[in-house]
């Protein structure tokens, strides 16, 4: 039986989810996510910071994914692969 631990928002998330590597949040990240925005006074577009990805490689597999965190939301993108057949 797998343990839970609760999350910040108090929802239960898996061990097994989280990703094996050091957390996010103690390193700079590798691409900032950015949201076009309009200045009509300006007449231009301005980009605010919405947001961050961080490249991880897996202690157990020693595969590549990103961690995308954009406010409270985070989620894991791994690398489409194509399968052998």
């Amino acid at each position: 039986m797998e343990e839970e631990s609760t999350g910040d928002a108090g929802m239960p998330e898996r061990e097994s989810e989280t990703p094996e590597t050091t957390t996010a949040a103690g390193r700079q990240p590798d691409f900032r996510v950015v949201q076009p925005e309009f200045d009509p006074r300006e007449n231009k577009t301005l980009f605010k910071d919405v947001g961050a990805i961080w490249k991880n490689v897996s202690q157990k597999t020693g595969k590549e994914f990103f961690t995308l965190k954009i406010g409270k939301l985070r989620l894991l993108v791994f690398p489409n692969q194509k399968l052998v057949q």
